[in-house]
């Protein structure tokens, strides 16, 4: 009998991607919202427990009798208005599963966190698994609320859980709602980008993730984390290989990080009084001037595994959102 695998987040973007690459290996157990329809994994055999993490008797029943963990269930936001939320879903969610899969006696746990977990630098250099958490300054709910949930892992794992983390970068493909109409692709589209921001990011095909995912469970060792990055490019780098891909005109010149920082600022003010205005926030702009790029080369050691170009997702996402009108 193959082995019981239990999933959180299966029906987000990553876990779109992923859930059938676990089926293949494994039988499914997934923790879903009550009522929640799972159309797209209609022909998968899986068994369903209803419940979020804030419900310990459902993620007790989840992980009874599994041998394997994915948790990839989380809360994204840049609105200054959700950290609290963040830290109650983020962290302490992750926790309380952590601390019932090792009680039940899981034999692996897999952690998806990102690289906003990390670090981050003011200049073109590539970090890694070593280097400090320096975003506590910038108060980023998001950020905060996912380093915490890896030292809750990492506890864990001290006592006895075979835990291992992952950290991907920002994803391109199929199934990304936040890649739609208020994102890069939606805004080069519309030619409302004129201006690139002065960092840069890492972004990777959600594939490629997927595959460093599935290697990690296989051969990642306990306790350890490592960076599924995929290739680091700067704001205009980024703007142009979308631009290529939809058939569009890239912005050619950058806005200074100062005056990106500085807009951040007054921007933050402004919330104070009316509220955050997604998807520009000042927790995106504090992020936008800065350099997240990373290297995967622990990955690649360990994990055998290297990401390939972001091409290929930003396509694939292009291809669902033309063909979804």
């Amino acid at each position: 009998m193959r082995p019981l695998c239990f999933v959180t987040g299966a029906t987000g973007f990553l876990g779109r991607a992923l859930v059938p690459r676990l089926a293949a290996t494994h039988r499914l157990r997934l923790l879903v919202r009550a009522g929640q329809l799972l159309e797209r994994f209609e022909n998968l055999e899986l068994e369903q427990v209803e419940g979020r993490l804030a419900d310990e008797a459902a993620l007790a029943a989840g992980v009874r009798g599994c041998d394997l963990v994915v948790h990839l269930a989380a809360m994204v936001s840049f609105r200054p208005e959700d950290r609290e939320a963040m830290l109650a879903v983020n962290t302490t969610g992750t926790a309380r599963l952590a601390a019932l899969a090792r009680a039940a006696g899981v034999r692996r746990f897999l952690h998806v966190s990102t690289i906003s977990a990390v670090g981050y630098s003011n200049h073109p250099i590539e970090l890694d698994e070593q280097t400090p958490f320096n975003f506590g300054p910038l108060h980023i709910g998001y950020c905060d609320s996912k380093f915490a949930a890896e030292e809750r892992v990492l506890a864990e794992a001290r006592a006895g859980l075979d835990a291992v983390i992952v950290n991907p970068p920002s994803m391109y493909g199929p199934g990304d709602r936040r890649k739609g109409d208020d994102s890069l692709i939606g805004s080069v589209l519309a030619r409302r980008m004129r201006f690139a921001p002065a960092g840069g990011l890492n972004v990777a095909a959600v594939e490629d993730v997927c595959d460093g995912i599935m290697r990690a469970i296989a051969r990642g060792r306990t306790g350890e984390r490592y960076i599924l990055g995929g290739e680091n490019l700067t704001g205009l780098q980024l703007l142009a290989r979308i631009a290529q891909v939809v058939g569009r005109t890239a912005p050619q010149r950058t806005v200074p990080r100062w005056l990106v920082l500085a807009a951040a600022h007054l921007l933050r003010q402004k919330e104070r009084l009316v509220g955050s205005r997604p998807p520009l926030t000042s927790e995106v702009l504090q992020l936008a001037g800065r350099y997240l790029w990373y290297s995967s080369a622990k990955a690649d050691r360990e994990l055998d595994w290297r990401a390939g170009p972001v091409t290929p997702g930003i396509e694939a996402a292009w291809h669902e959102l033309r063909a979804n009108g």
